[in-house]
């Protein structure tokens, strides 16, 4: 039997989102979410940078299975504040979060709040290059150079960013493409910018 083309309706859907926003200085909101049909779970941290040292932390689970039983696992993220985002995190993290004494969604986003965390260096780094750097013609060689050599903390964490591979992404890799993206906004409580009151 031949088969045909059909629009099937999925039966499960989850949603995450992950927004860093500056808070003043060398400080971050990092906020994530997850929803689904039953699941409306917020967590968010605050970040120094570049040591990625948790200095806040908060959760709140809006919508749960049990909502105000899985409440009371909220002081759980506070183990979380004076650690810091480096190789190790994520294990430890989600045990202080997590497991039988604690919320896995709320755990799940701290490792997104971590990949987000570690992007900040990525954020900073190009966003401090001039502008004509910034703009000019990509050159993937280049870049994964730049990336090695002011991001250290991404040698060798995978296949691309594997510092033998240097030669290979200059000759094998095609030019970034960045997508456009509407930046979310929310109004926070900051620090004022100098000259600015």
């Amino acid at each position: 039997m031949s088969k045909i083309d059909r629009e099937v309706r999925s039966i499960y859907h989850r949603t995450k989102q992950v927004d860093i926003f500056p808070i003043g200085g060398d400080r971050f909101l990092i906020s994530a979410f997850l929803q689904d049909e039953i699941h409306d779970v917020h967590t968010e941290v605050e970040i120094v940078h570049p040591s990625l040292e948790i200095v806040a932390a908060r959760s709140e689970i809006r919508n749960g299975p049990f909502t105000n039983v899985c409440n009371m696992t909220h002081p759980n993220i506070e183990n979380l504040i004076g650690m810091r985002v480096e190789a190790g995190f994520t294990g430890l993290a989600r045990k202080r979060v997590g497991g039988r004494g604690g919320c896995h969604r709320v755990s799940e986003l701290v490792v997104e709040i971590a990949q987000a965390a570690y992007q900040l260096h990525f954020v900073r780094h190009f966003s401090a290059m001039p502008k004509a750097i910034r703009e000019a013609e990509d050159n993937p060689g280049e870049r994964h150079k730049s990336v090695l050599a002011s991001i250290p903390g991404m040698r060798n964490t995978c296949f691309s960013y594997d510092e033998d591979r240097t030669d290979l992404i200059a000759s094998k890799a095609g030019k970034l493409k960045m997508r456009e993206q509407e930046m979310p906004t929310r109004l926070l409580r900051v620090e004022p910018e100098d000259g600015v009151d």
